[in-house]
């Protein structure tokens, strides 16, 4: 399946801490395609592999994992280090433990923390710390975007989705809070706790990590695209549905001839994508406008050949649907090079 695109939210939140050097936020985005007539937009997408890349080069040129969103700078490596040190463990819960106990040795002005409760529950939390820089509310991304990655890591050590309980802020409901399903895939998001936290069943902590030196090696090529574009749904129907769609998008099937292509009844598919909290035309609407942005970001596509290619009779309706989307017109994702 093609991976997701991402919320200009985040190619935002990247650049904001390079906002005194705009040359630099410029050759960022023009070595990873992303059109700088976009970042006005509260509604526009980039493709995930663009966003992986541009993670990965402010992160080089400011010489921080955390882009300036700590109380001071983390060394490249850190990142690498602890998945090195996680994955060579018995079971999540070992590696969960030392990728915390990792992060409170590291001084960047949060603490990282591991605990269960008597009822099943386990947590991963994010505590202020009590050094000088300490004890003072950080920019949300800082929060959202660990847990992210946290999340995101988990995932990979034991090769399956985590499903989580809850995500907890401890900073006021964000404007951008739609984002946050694409991150987490939770549903159940609570603002101003007293700790930035992950909420799952502590039973996952006894599955066993089996990495191999290849497969870790692999992971840490590319820390930020193997996380950001992870897919591990598979046996969800809105998976199902969104990778049958994106190979069948030029035809544009009815719903009760794509029904047909898994052997059920129309309203009994229906009800499975209910169940997981979807509908089938915001998936429809979600395959139609990642795949445009590929097509026109990292292939080039001119707007009538991605309009054909997601199912459109007309460029004309493509535009319309597409600008709805993204708040945009598809010439400001053409690629230039």
């Amino acid at each position: 399946m093609r991976s997701p695109s991402i919320s200009i939210y985040f190619i935002q939140a990247c650049l904001k801490n390079l906002s005194h050097r705009p040359d630099t936020q410029r050759e960022l985005l023009a070595k990873n395609h992303i059109s700088p007539a976009i970042l006005q937009s509260t509604t526009a997408r980039v493709p995930a592999e663009n966003y992986a890349d541009l993670l990965r080069d402010t992160m080089q040129e400011m010489d921080d994992e955390l882009m300036g969103y700590g109380s001071m700078p983390q060394k490249l490596g850190c990142w690498s280090t602890m998945v090195e040190l996680a994955a060579n463990s018995a079971n999540l819960g070992e590696g969960l433990k030392k990728l915390t106990r990792f992060y409170r040795l590291v001084p960047w002005g949060l603490e990282t923390r591991l605990n269960t409760d008597n009822n099943g529950n386990a947590y991963v939390s994010l505590s202020h710390s009590n050094d000088a820089h300490g004890r003072r509310q950080f920019d949300p991304y800082l929060y959202e975007s660990f847990l992210f990655y946290i999340h995101r890591t988990a995932n990979w050590l034991i090769g399956r989705q985590i499903p989580l309980h809850a995500v907890d802020f401890c900073f006021a409901e964000t404007q951008h809070r739609a984002v946050y399903w694409d991150m987490y895939f939770c549903k159940d998001i609570y603002f101003q706790q007293p700790l930035s936290q992950l909420r799952f069943s502590a039973s996952m902590l006894e599955l066993p990590v089996a990495k191999s030196a290849q497969a870790i090696s692999a992971f840490l090529i590319h820390v930020n695209q193997a996380m950001i574009t992870q897919i591990y749904a598979q046996k969800s129907w809105h998976y199902k549905v969104s990778t049958r769609l994106e190979s069948q998008l030029s035809d544009n099937p009815s719903f009760s001839d794509f029904a047909k292509g898994f052997n059920i009844h129309p309203h009994t598919l229906r009800s499975y994508l209910r169940d997981e909290g979807f509908q089938y035309q915001d998936i429809k609407d979600r395959v139609r406008r990642d795949s445009a942005i590929f097509y026109l970001s990292s292939r080039g596509k001119s707007v009538e050949e991605t309009a054909a290619l997601t199912g459109f009779s007309e460029a004309s309706a493509f535009i319309r649907a597409f600008k709805k989307w993204t708040g945009n017109t598809p010439i400001h994702y053409k690629r230039k090079s």
